[in-house]
């Protein structure tokens, strides 16, 4: 019997500091969340305070006068204990936490790699490669890039004088330049996501003799030219480079070779 009252007052203890824990934790969390509520409202912070100042010296006087201080306090000395050793406890954890973020961080920037004071220069500048874009690259480029690209292949190729001229009010050309005998070269870059059809060409025949004084006018399309646009350019002399000859032209070959145009006449 003496074992089962024992236990049962050591059951009753267990429960009793839990409740307390519980307790500690609740106020802690309503302390936090008061702190928080203060830094945003400071002036009502500052009145709130002031209530309950006045609060606590009129129950401490109240206390006093009835007698009642005295089982308080006994009352309030073992939660008080158990308070601090919560607030004991949760400052070492902090502290340590925070000790091992520095030695941490302190770590990771000493084992950091060191920057050579001069990066080294790539192999691939020490030798000379020609310039050549894939169909991915021609995809994957802006309008702008577009025109850019086929203006350096141009200058690749052995053209002179290569210029990005597109732009508003351009009239058709996109990039003039000369070939290897003198011949004004315009090239007119169309970047569509559909082939190009035959108003766009008789637009561009339309401009590319009379205002650019082309001897080989081209016009470049990514996705190339429907059956119309292709009869009419044969008809009246206009080079299409479509899909497929962009390709060849990317990949290193000759901008007259891949148009069966002879480099020295025509």
């Amino acid at each position: 019997m003496t074992s089962q009252g024992g236990g049962t007052t050591q059951g009753e203890s267990d429960r009793t500091g839990l409740a307390l824990l519980v307790a500690v934790l609740v106020v802690a969390a309503a302390l936090w969340q008061g702190a928080i509520w203060a830094w945003a409202n400071p002036l009502a912070a500052v009145v709130v305070l002031v209530c309950a100042a006045v609060v606590i010296v009129g129950l401490r006087w109240t206390l006093i006068r009835t007698g009642l201080d005295r089982p308080l306090r006994r009352f309030l000395t073992p939660l008080w204990a158990l308070v601090r050793t919560g607030i004991t406890t949760c400052v070492v954890l902090a502290r340590t936490s925070a000790a091992d973020a520095i030695t941490d961080r302190l770590d990771q920037w000493a084992q950091r790699p060191l920057r050579p004071a001069t990066p080294p220069e790539p192999a691939a500048s020490y030798e000379s490669r020609p310039i050549g874009y894939t169909l991915e690259q021609f995809d994957g480029s802006s309008p702008d890039r577009f025109e850019e690209m086929c203006r350096e292949l141009l200058e690749r190729d052995g053209f002179t004088d290569a210029v990005k001229v597109g732009g508003t009010g351009d009239l058709g050309a996109d990039v003039i330049a000369r070939d290897m005998v003198g011949r004004r070269v315009v090239v007119q870059c169309k970047r569509y996501a559909k082939p190009i059809g035959s108003g766009d060409v008789q637009t561009f025949n339309g401009t590319a003799r009379p205002e650019h004084q082309a001897a080989v006018p081209i016009m470049v399309s990514l996705n190339g030219f429907t059956a119309p646009a292709v009869a009419f350019a044969e008809k009246h002399q206009l080079d299409l480079i479509d899909r497929e000859r962009l390709a060849g032209w990317g990949a290193g070959h000759h901008l007259y070779d891949v148009l069966g145009i002879s480099r020295t006449d025509r």
